[in-house]
C-alpha cells in the first residue's frame, strides 16, 4: 500500500540540514507548491526557477514569510527561459553558478504541463514549443547539471509530467511531428493525445538512460494527475477533452498544494526510497509504481533518443 505523504511528512523538519533544492517552473501552479512546502519543511536553500521576474520576486518573498524559523530557509530567484536551447544551457549555467558545484540536492523540475493540440508556431530552433519545454528543456537540465558536476551526493531528480505512455512508432527524426502530421499547426483533440503520449515517451527514455548512466542519483519520474493550478483553463484543452478534464477534475482533481507533499515526500520522506522500491523511478499521482512504455522499454530506441536529444542542445553523445 503506498504511503500517505502528508502523513509520512507531518514530523519531519529539514531544518539544519542544509539540504539545496531548485525547482523550475516555480513561479505558479505545481512548482510554487512544491517550493512552498519545502520551504515549510525548513529548507536550507530554495531556488525557483522562472520566466518572469516580478513573479518570481513575489515568491521568493512567500517563501521567507513561509519559513518555521527567520534564518532556517534562505529563498532566491533565477531567472531563465527555457523555450529555446540558448535559453536552456544559459538556465543550466545561470543555475550551476548559483547553487555551486557538488551542492544540489534536489532538482525538480515542472516547467510547462498539458500539451496545446498544435504544432505552430515552432520555436527558433524549429522545434514544437510543446516538445521544447516539456521535453528538451527537461533533458537538457537533467543532463547538463549531472554533466557538469552540480549534484550532490545522492541527490534526486524529479521530474513532474505524464509517464508510461507510448508512441510505439516514434521517430526520433521527427520528435516535433511535423512529418507526421504537416505544418498547418491545427489545433485537434487527436493531435492533443498524441502529444501526451509523445511527451511520456520521450521523458520516460531519457530519464531511464540518466538512471543507467549515472546510478549514483536519483531520477524520478511521476504523473501530477489532475491538479487544477492558478492558470488552468477547460477552454485550453481540445474538443472533447475539455469536457473529459472536467469530469475527472470533480472526480479526482488536486489543488497543487493538495498535490505538493506526494512529490516532496519522494524528496524528503523518511525511509521513501524503501517505502517505495529502491529499484522504482516511475510512479502515478498516487505513488503506485509505473511500467515503462513499449518504446521507452527498448534499449535501441532509448539510445537513439538520448542521441537526438544530445544533438538539439549541442552535446557531444557517448554510447551507454
Amino acid at each position: 500500500m503506498p504511503p500517505n505523504p502528508a502523513l509520512e511528512l507531518a514530523t519531519v523538519s529539514l531544518i539544519g540540514q542544509n539540504k539545496i533544492a531548485v525547482v523550475v517552473g516555480a513561479t505558479a501552479g505545481i512548482g510554487a507548491a512544491i517550493a512552498r512546502l519545502l520551504a515549510k519543511l525548513g529548507c536550507s536553500r530554495v531556488y525557483i526557477v522562472g520566466r518572469n521576474a516580478a513573479r518570481g520576486q513575489a515568491m521568493v518573498d512567500i517563501l521567507k514569510k513561509l519559513a518555521p524559523l527567520p534564518s532556517a530557509t534562505h529563498a532566491e530567484f533565477i531567472q531563465g527561459d527555457v523555450e529555446a536551447v540558448k535559453g536552456m544551457r544559459a538556465t543550466a549555467e545561470a543555475i550551476q553558478l548559483t547553487v555551486g558545484s557538488g551542492a544540489l540536492d534536489y532538482l525538480v523540475l515542472c516547467q510547462h504541463g498539458m500539451p496545446s493540440g498544435q504544432l505552430e508556431p515552432l520555436t527558433t530552433d524549429g522545434l514544437c514549443p510543446d516538445l521544447a519545454v516539456q521535453c528538451i528543456s527537461r533533458f537538457a537540465l537533467a543532463y547538463l547539471l549531472t554533466k557538469n558536476g552540480a549534484l550532490a551526493p545522492g541527490a534526486t531528480v524529479l521530474s513532474i509530467a505524464g509517464t508510461g505512455q507510448s508512441v510505439d512508432d516514434l521517430d526520433v527524426e521527427d520528435l516535433s511531428f511535423a512529418q507526421r502530421v504537416g505544418t498547418a499547426g491545427k489545433r485537434s483533440t487527436e493531435f492533443f493525445w498524441l502529444q501526451s503520449a509523445r511527451d511520456s515517451t520521450v521523458l520516460d527514455a531519457f530519464h531511464q538512460e540518466l538512471t543507467i548512466r549515472y546510478p549514483q542519483y536519483r531520477y524520478v519520474h511521476m504523473a501530477p494527475g489532475l491538479v487544477s493550478s492558478e492558470k488552468f483553463n477547460y477552454d485550453t484543452f481540445p474538443g472533447y477533452t475539455k469536457w473529459l478534464v472536467w469530469i475527472g477534475m470533480k472526480a479526482t482533481g488536486q489543488t497543487p498544494d493538495e498535490f505538493a507533499p506526494t512529490p516532496v515526500y519522494i524528496l524528503a520522506g523518511p525511509n521513501a526510497t524503501e517505502a517505495l522500491g529502491s529499484t522504482n523511478r516511475y510512479f502515478t499521482h498516487k505513488l503506485a509504481p509505473v511500467v515503462l512504455g513499449k518504446w521507452a522499454s527498448d534499449k535501441g530506441n532509448r539510445q537513439r533518443c538520448w542521441n537526438k536529444l544530445c544533438e538539439i542542445i549541442g552535446e557531444t553523445y557517448e554510447e551507454a
